[in-house]
């Protein structure tokens, strides 16, 4: 079900330069993906206030995109076996900005709709882009690689927080910035019309309805039922809570609470997005040479557990460099644990089984997503504060730094 790597024998890896020009290119789609999901919590305060929404309800916009992400991950697969994985890339990055403008309508529920088709066009990401790498990366490059790519991630929120706010600021609000957001996305898609699958996908028919409704229930016999995938699967829900509420509540804390303007917030956004595209990287690199990725997304558990403590500090009185500095140690953990951790799901797979395993494995991971904004807004209410919502989310990456560091160890020797 859902993998799509054909039956037969697998292609030789490309030539450095095509796997590169590969690499190049699933990377640009990832950042412009990114770059589209960052555009709601950016500019959370006028969108909710247009529609007459509390500041903190911006979660519920994030919780909705995971949502729709998640679908992907369930159905995604099933329904296209034989769109190949750039054509998947490509088409989502249409369908997100799409969706994006749509979120312009002032009205609740649209808006909500608008973020969760946001995440269908964004879910491809994780099952194409890792069948593309899979396949084309030399092993021993894989770790790097995989993070490279997840670069894409910050990368995108980089570009969001240092141009789009000038843009509402200067040419025309927030509707001129979510449509120079989308413009972006639509470019990038059509530029990378050339770049083709490094194989034929399989030509498979679309599934009648009984293999629809198996298609979740499969996904996840296939996470229960391998040890290793559940167990990364559990990290994941885990670090995915703390990295789903920095980014969704990152910028509306900051103007909400410690009263910093847009600009500001979208520039200390841009600083945390920025300290993730190296920290990636670095992390895949030294998983790479230590050859256990899952030992090293243990570490990033534990530290990303303390930032999140780090964060609950801020407040009016926080003076600027404090506030920047968090933000770029966020980057180093919160944030850049997500290619290795998709490099630990792919080599969990069963054989022939990548693109379903790491959809499974994002699909649970995806799931923190979606219930930790709105864990926090409810936290939020509780405790009248962000200070609660930090501290009570830094338990769930301590829960994943558990899981993954007191795992059997692997027999190197062996």
């Amino acid at each position: 079900m859902g993998d799509l790597r054909p039956a037969g024998p697998q292609p030789a890896v490309p030539a450095a330069r095509g796997w590169i020009g590969l690499v190049a290119a699933v990377t640009a789609l990832q950042a412009v993906l990114s770059l589209l999901v960052r555009v709601p919590p950016l500019f959370g305060l006028p969108l909710t206030a247009a529609a007459g929404m509390p500041p903190e309800a911006v979660g519920q916009l994030a919780a909705a995109t995971s949502a729709g992400s998640m679908a992907f991950f369930l159905w995604g697969p099933t329904l296209l076996p034989g769109m190949g994985p750039m054509a998947q890339l490509r088409i989502g990055c249409v369908v997100a900005a799409v969706a994006l403008v749509a979120c312009l309508s002032g009205v609740w529920l649209p808006m909500l709709l608008a973020a969760f088709v946001i995440g269908l066009g964004y879910g491809p990401s994780t099952p194409a882009g890792s069948e593309i790498l899979m396949r084309a990366v030399p092993r021993g490059r894989r770790a790097t690689i995989f993070s490279v790519k997840q670069a894409g991630v910050p990368l995108g929120g980089v570009i969001a927080g240092a141009l789009l706010p000038p843009v509402a600021l200067h040419l025309g609000g927030v509707s001129a910035a979510v449509l120079v957001a989308a413009a972006v996305a639509v470019g990038v898609a059509l530029l990378l019309v050339r770049h083709r699958d490094p194989t034929r996908p399989s030509a498979r028919r679309i599934p009648n309805g009984a293999a629809l409704l198996r298609a979740p229930v499969e996904l996840q016999q296939l996470i229960v039922r391998t040890p290793r995938l559940r167990r990364l699967a559990l990290a994941g829900l885990g670090l995915g809570a703390a990295q789903g509420v920095t980014l969704s509540y990152f910028p509306v804390y900051l103007s909400d609470a410690a009263g910093w303007s847009i600009a500001a917030a979208g520039l200390a956004f841009a600083v945390l997005q920025a300290a993730g595209i190296p920290g990636r990287i670095a992390v895949g690199w030294l998983a790479d040479r230590g050859g256990d990725a899952e030992g090293a997304l243990g570490w990033l558990a534990a530290a990303s557990a303390a930032t999140m403590l780090a964060l609950a500090t801020f407040g009016p009185a926080s003076p600027d460099w404090w506030v920047l500095l968090v933000a770029a140690v966020a980057g180093l953990t919160v944030v850049s644990w997500n290619g290795v951790f998709l490099l630990s799901l792919a080599e969990a797979a069963p054989e022939g089984r990548v693109g379903e395993s790491t959809a499974g494995g994002t699909f649970v991971l995806f799931a923190g997503y979606v219930v930790s904004p709105i864990a926090a807004q409810a936290v939020f209410v509780l405790t009248g504060g962000y200070t609660g919502v930090f501290v009570a989310t830094a338990l769930a990456p301590a829960m994943a730094a558990l899981l993954t560091l007191r795992r059997p160890r692997p027999d190197f020797r062996r």
